[in-house]
Order: C-alpha cells, then sequence, then structure tokens
C-alpha cells in the first residue's frame, strides 16, 4: 500500500500530534513541541445522568487511568491575536483599524468553518474567550460529542482528524 510521505495534498506539512494527559485535561502539542490546545473531557456520573458533572478529582483520575469513556468534550485553541491591548505609548487609529478588520476577517473565516465541518467533526457549538495568559488573545472552546475513550492514545486518535483538519486550512 502506497503512503503520503510527510506533506499533504495541499503541500502542508502533516502534524503528529502529542497529547499529554495533565490533573483533569489534556494538553495538545505538535510536533514541534508547541502547545496547540487544550483539550477538556466532560466527566459525567454515568450516561443516566449526564447533566451531573463529576467533580471528585480522585474519580477524575481513575477515569482516566481506566479508559473509560465520555461523551463530549471542549478543544480549546488560539482563535485571533487582536494586538490592541496594554500598549503604554498607545496605538494609531490605522493600526486599530488594520487591526480590527484583520481580526474581522479571521472571525468570519472561523465562523463559517465551523458551520461547514460541525456535521462531519461532531462539534456541537463554540464559545469565544479571552486567553488567561494573553489578553490580547483570543481563544475558542469548541464543542465535539462522541465516544471519547481517555487516555493520551486514544484522546490523540479521537482529536486528530478534527487537529488535522484546522491544521490542513490554517486555523492553528
Amino acid at each position: 500500500m502506497y503512503t503520503h510521505s510527510c506533506k499533504s495534498i495541499v503541500g502542508k506539512e502533516k502534524i503528529k500530534w502529542k497529547i499529554e494527559y495533565d490533573y483533569t485535561y489534556y494538553k495538545v502539542y505538535d510536533n514541534k513541541g508547541t502547545l496547540a490546545g487544550y483539550f477538556f473531557p466532560h466527566y459525567n456520573k454515568s450516561t443516566e445522568s449526564e447533566d451531573e458533572e463529576i467533580d471528585n478529582d480522585d474519580a477524575i483520575e481513575k477515569m482516566n487511568k481506566n479508559h473509560e469513556q465520555v461523551s463530549q468534550g471542549t478543544l480549546l485553541v488560539p482563535m485571533t491575536k487582536l494586538d490592541l491591548l496594554d500598549h503604554e505609548e498607545g496605538i494609531g487609529i490605522d493600526h486599530a483599524i488594520a487591526s480590527l478588520d484583520a481580526n474581522l476577517v479571521r472571525t468570519r473565516f472561523w465562523k463559517d468553518w465551523l458551520a461547514r465541518n460541525a456535521k462531519e467533526l461532531s462539534i456541537y457549538g463554540a464559545r469565544v474567550y479571552t486567553a488567561r495568559e494573553d489578553r490580547n488573545m483570543l481563544s475558542v472552546a469548541i464543542g465535539i460529542a462522541g465516544n471519547i475513550t481517555l487516555g493520551e492514545k486514544e484522546v490523540k486518535e479521537f482529536l486528530t482528524p478534527l487537529l488535522d483538519r484546522l491544521h490542513d486550512d490554517s486555523l492553528l
């Protein structure tokens, strides 16, 4: 069987994602070791009461250790860099307008991308947040549904199609 080399059909380098479990969530890294995002499983007590979240750290650790399944999770990734805040000397109005225009284009691209890919990638919603580490960065939290088996290898397998599509479409 013929396998593609390290380039995809559109000429972009294929990413080998790395997933690392950290406490109750997973960190997502690209093949250069750069942090690309976070995955937060929705830990439910049982399938009968999916509205009830587990908040016991020991129970969550046990679920991950036993590679249990959850039905939803949230992938948090960078969306756009504003470059408008925290300039002591201020910024020119033309710079502000250019930044707002560029970010509006990117944000609309994200909105269209989410609508186009929601069904295929089991995306059930998205919300935008200011990144904790950088007030100029907006992050998008993408809600994903499916049979998600916990564990680094399993989460990587589940997220790879979504991460690859985000990368191929220049969003990651």
